[in-house]
């Protein structure tokens, strides 16, 4: 697997890119990616089926200039920025076939993951549990620090997911409205009950962020390098066109 530590300049670009490598890697089968990134300033990422009126507060994001924008992938809308830890990651369903199927999927996905991040927090003296709760949340004492997605194609996945580690949690509870779907374990809390940052047990964020990477590295075996990857030198281009065609585009964003 390959490893890119890179974050693109806007919210649009991060979101384009995503979709532009998943779509150009039919035709081939080596290929597979760990990006791992942040979202360069706060902005409201809801799903490709999201319905905004219903999951978003319209009115304080056009107070507060944060942008909405829609993802190529499925489930509930979230806050993402500075503070929240982000990956994308691109597999192979001819070498994952246990992929093709979402429950296989999730668990193929979200055990390495919890596995990184625990590792990571044991590594900088945290005793915080880890735990995988709900379709694909991973929590810490019954509370959400991080949600995921995916997207599938013919022979491609991608799967992402945010992991908040110190933003600020009263942007959830100002931008997005109650969610109309939620998962049993959330009891019905609100926003601010339900949802923690994982920064409160960490001494050094900064190193955990660090850490984290690699042990998300460690996880997927990703040492190859990105300039090593098919899509590496076309991925500028590709990018652009996405964002001229779709990420750009106010209708594409407010479709629902």
């Amino acid at each position: 697997m390959h490893f890119w530590d890179h974050s693109f300049s806007s919210p649009e670009a991060n979101l384009a890119f995503d979709e532009a490598v998943l779509e150009s890697m039919e035709g081939h089968t080596e290929g597979e990616l760990l990006r791992v990134w942040q979202m360069p300033e706060r902005c409201v990422v809801i799903g490709r089926s999201s319905k905004v009126s219903q999951e978003v507060d319209q009115e304080a994001c056009a107070q507060d200039g944060v942008a909405i924008l829609r993802r190529m992938s499925g489930g509930a809308s979230i806050v993402a920025g500075p503070g929240c830890w982000m990956f994308s990651l691109l597999l192979s369903l001819e070498l994952r076939p246990e992929c093709r199927a979402l429950d296989g999927a999730h668990r193929t996905v979200m055990t390495r993951m919890r596995n990184a991040v625990q590792g990571a927090s044991q590594e900088l003296g945290s005793d915080s549990q880890v735990q995988i709760q709900g379709i694909c949340d991973l929590t810490i004492g019954g509370r959400k620090v991080s949600g995921n997605a995916l997207r599938l194609k013919r022979n491609w996945m991608m799967y992402h997911g945010t992991l908040i580690i110190d933003m600020p949690l009263e942007w959830i509870s100002r931008y997005l409205l109650e969610p109309p779907k939620q998962p049993e374990y959330r009891e019905k809390r609100s926003h601010r009950d339900f949802v923690e940052s994982l920064g409160k047990s960490l001494a050094d964020r900064a190193k955990f962020i660090e850490v984290l990477s690699e042990q998300s590295r460690a996880q997927w075996q990703a040492d190859r390098e990105w300039s090593e990857h098919p899509f590496s030198g076309s991925h500028l281009e590709s990018v652009q066109s996405w964002i001229d065609r779709r990420y750009g585009d106010a209708a594409w964003h407010f479709q629902r």
